[in-house]
């Protein structure tokens, strides 16, 4: 391709809109995507992406048997994240080992995702109909709880089930380690001024803006 052939390429092209960011940079964003996609896809998927082979699948597997942040943070695919991520020579010890147990919770659930979804958010596909039964892939009821989530490993825990809930696909592994970033955030007390920036709102407002066309479509 010449060089007029390119530029005339890269102007057709949609400009690329990033996800909405509340809790972590777009330099990490994008090193917990590069890095989920060495450990989740195939070599055959991966080259649409990078020339870096994938890691071996054990790596992934290991991650993924551990039930608690200790535990994930001795496991080699954290340390692979950890590396990856832009260091903040500024931080000081307590701002570190708080980063380390966010990034850790981050690879114990993003781990879980089969594929992503580029700008997906959790709570949209939470609240998206299934097929089979006209109600939404995680109940209200179960939603309520996952929000209302008090522990790290509480949030672990519910996180996981809700992937699962609908087969570990579609989500932004960039939204979802967002989502999980801010729940720390808010965790330590840290509350945006602004509630439309808050993990609730978020949440809720992606869930139920999901359930409201089927749910109107049925009354």
């Amino acid at each position: 391709m010449t060089e007029t052939e390119t530029t005339a390429a890269q102007q057709e092209a949609p400009p690329r809109v990033p996800e909405r960011l509340f809790a972590i940079t777009r330099p990490e964003a994008d090193a917990l995507r590069r890095w989920w996609q060495r450990l989740t896809l195939p070599a055959e998927a991966l080259k649409a992406h990078t020339d870096v082979p994938p890691w071996p699948k054990g790596v992934r597997a290991t991650l993924r048997r551990c039930d608690t942040i200790e535990t994930a943070m001795l496991t080699e695919a954290f340390r692979h994240l950890w590396n990856q991520l832009p260091s903040n020579s500024e931080s000081n010890q307590w701002q570190r080992d708080r980063s380390l147990q966010v990034w850790a919770c981050v690879a114990l659930v993003v781990a879980e995702l089969r594929d992503e979804q580029p700008k997906r958010p959790l709570g949209a596909c939470l609240g998206e109909q299934k097929r089979e039964t006209g109600k939404p892939h995680m109940s209200e009821l179960r939603f309520q709880q996952l929000m209302a989530c008090r522990t790290p490993e509480e949030l672990i825990q519910r996180l996981r089930r809700a992937l699962a809930l609908i087969d570990k696909r579609e989500v932004s592994a960039v939204c979802l380690a967002d989502n999980i970033a801010l729940w720390w955030r808010e965790h330590q007390g840290a509350l945006s001024a602004q509630p439309s920036q808050r993990l609730g709102f978020i949440w809720a407002n992606d869930y139920f803006g999901a359930t409201a066309g089927y749910r109107n479509d049925n009354d």
